[in-house]
């Protein structure tokens, strides 16, 4: 159960389940010794709010995006654009869209992902006006299109961007 998200994030290894963010201690991706103390140490929060116990993913966008079972959450510091550090991580709740149990996708500064449920797809995008990430559904104009249920999503970037979502009746659908 523990980890059940990895991401490699500003220079460390990080992994999320079961309540917790773990980030290894900075540029030593094998190690989680607590005895190293500093900005450069590790890094051991457990988040507190909504149901949590399954984290489904993590995105190393323009902040690390943990996607939980109920919420979404913003893993960044406490001030704008700095490095995160154990004296400076901060976790904000950014929805209440739970994500279903698949791997969200980063495309540019922006994360796809599953909705709880399995039938919905939402986007993370950087919200300059708030500073920091927001929620749209993307499926809102043909909400039948995932219908049956997404088991994966796919980037594709050239010729144009698109988002295949392969199904469990082993179709795949796209978003162009």
């Amino acid at each position: 159960g523990f980890p059940s998200a990895v991401a490699f994030y500003e220079g460390r290894l990080w992994w999320a389940g079961k309540g917790t963010i773990v980030g290894s201690i900075s540029d030593a991706f094998d190690s989680f010794d607590p005895t190293v103390i500093g900005d450069s140490g590790v890094i051991n929060r457990t988040i507190g709010e909504g149901p949590i116990d399954r984290i489904n993913f993590l995105l190393p966008i323009q902040r690390l995006i943990c996607g939980a079972q109920g919420n979404g959450f913003s893993v960044r510091s406490s001030a704008f654009d700095e490095i995160i550090t154990p004296s400076n991580l901060n976790i904000k709740a950014i929805t209440t869209q739970g994500s279903d149990n698949i791997a969200g996708v980063k495309v540019d500064i922006s994360g796809i992902y599953v909705q709880q449920g399995g039938t919905r797809l939402f986007e993370f995008a950087y919200n300059p006006d708030i500073f920091d990430y927001q929620t749209s559904e993307l499926t809102v104009l043909v909400p039948e299109q995932c219908i049956v249920g997404v088991t994966k999503l796919a980037v594709q970037r050239k010729l144009d961007t698109r988002i295949h979502c392969v199904l469990e009746d082993g179709t795949v659908g796209l978003l162009v």
